[in-house]
């Protein structure tokens, strides 16, 4: 008996195909609002997760601060200690830390700007490029997402050696070195001081707008400052500071590991080697609160919009109780048929009831169709603005357009609801029948 309303709902349906279909046009518009509206919010969300985890959301920030005095009395007389050697946190504890915690750490990604200058070619004094030396850890260049035009990167062995290697910017290369090949050149740097060092060329990285800021047109090409980045133990070596370890810094995890149980196990390494310096201690952090608080935020604005676009499913709902009123008046005479024929008063009601919910469902899957559809089309649109508007972060944004599994099933469910609570009413008003006025019905 239920195949067979269902059977005789659809060829209702097909009898009055326009009807029908004006009668789901308000599910339709809903159902779709709800799954575009929330395909967007979902994929901003995952869009900026993504992002963010390339970004830096995979790392622990850490950095060396003062003890601050815990009773209110003591600041008065309370001054901000100068830091020592023993202060700084060492490379000789980044490597126990990463040795202790093979599996969620990689290393340490620091830098310490030296200053900037000028490099000079003693042979031709029209040829010189500006520059702003940088010192580094190898893995500050994997932090910033730097690509490798030609030779190779810093390595653990140039900075623990303070060796005097530096990369260059690919259009500084260009510029200075012209078609030579400038791996292995010595360059030599006068500071903005006065003081002039040697560096020996290892590598070639290709200038990042999205990093460095778009060029500035207003200064000629050769005028241009580009980084210089040299090992972070050669910047401290060269400016004659009395320290060779770091204070502020990032941590570098590894893929799989848990950025909340990574920091935590941070914080507790360094809480113990601090444990007997009374002056600094170490704090780590990372970005999930951040992050955290911004998915909610998202979160929030989605349901918020979506429950105003599911509005139109009330409105869709009314007509669809419209059309069922009106179907029962034409079919009444059928009605006092099946009722003479000995058809129950639950079968009757049963059977428009399906009739409302087909229309429902049908409208339903059209209208994720049509969402999913849709949803689809503005992720590759925003795809393409991207990549040509906005090539230069093209690699720092991951794209992740997906519809909602969950909105999808929410949206089926609903539609199926509506069909109830609004066809349950007509169904039932053609149930309460007399079969005498029904067959007299003309």
């Amino acid at each position: 008996m239920f195949f067979e309303n269902i059977k005789e709902a659809i060829i209702s349906i097909l009898s009055n195909k326009m009807r029908s279909l004006l009668t789901m046009l308000g599910i339709i518009i809903g159902i779709s609002s709800v799954i575009i509206i929330t395909t967007i919010g979902g994929s901003i969300q995952s869009t900026l997760t993504a992002t963010m985890n390339s970004l830096g959301g995979n790392t622990v920030s850490g950095y060396v601060e003062a003890r601050y005095p815990e009773d209110d009395a003591d600041w008065d007389t309370w001054i901000y200690p100068d830091m020592t050697q023993s202060d700084y946190v060492s490379q000789e504890m980044i490597d126990e830390l990463v040795a202790q915690y093979p599996d969620e750490i990689q290393g340490i990604a620091a830098e310490n700007y030296l200053g900037g200058g000028q490099i000079k070619d003693e042979a031709d004094s029209d040829n010189y490029a500006n520059v702003s030396v940088d010192g580094m850890t190898p893995e500050q260049f994997e932090y910033m997402k730097l690509e490798m035009q030609a030779g190779r990167n810093l390595t653990r062995a140039d900075n623990l050696g303070k060796k005097r290697v530096c990369v260059v910017a690919d259009t500084m290369a260009k510029n200075y070195f012209g078609d030579k090949d400038p791996i292995g050149e010595t360059v030599s740097v006068t500071m903005d001081d006065g003081s002039i060092y040697d560096f020996v060329v290892v590598g070639v990285y290709k200038y990042n707008a999205a990093l460095f800021g778009k060029v500035d047109t207003s200064v000629r090409e050769k005028d241009r400052s580009t980084y210089m980045m040299i090992p972070i133990q050669t910047s401290f070596k060269l400016q004659g500071a009395d320290k060779t370890g770091y204070e502020y810094f990032n941590l570098l995890l590894t893929p799989l590991a848990d950025v909340n149980q990574a920091t935590e196990d941070i914080q507790n390494y360094f809480d113990e080697v601090y444990q007997n310096n009374t002056n600094f201690h170490v704090t780590a952090s990372n970005m999930q609160p951040s992050m955290g608080m911004i998915n909610t935020v998202l979160n929030v604005i989605t349901i918020a919009v979506s429950g105003i676009a599911a509005i139109s499913l009330i409105v869709g709902g009314v007509g669809v109780m419209n059309i069922m009123l009106v179907s029962i008046t034409e079919r009444t005479r059928e009605i006092g048929v099946r009722m003479a024929l000995g058809a129950k008063r639950r079968t009757i009601r049963m059977q428009f009831v399906i009739e409302a919910i087909m229309l429902c469902l049908i409208g339903g899957i059209i209208g994720i169709l049509i969402g999913v559809g849709v949803g689809a089309l503005l992720g590759q649109a925003a795809k393409f603005v991207i990549a040509n508007m906005y090539s230069e972060y093209s690699n720092y944004i991951i794209m992740q357009v997906h519809p909602s599994a969950t909105a999808i099933l929410l949206s089926l469910f609903f539609s199926m609801l509506t069909g109830v609570f609004f066809g349950y009413y007509p169904a039932n008003k053609a149930s309460k029948m007399e079969v005498i006025d029904a067959l007299r019905y003309e």
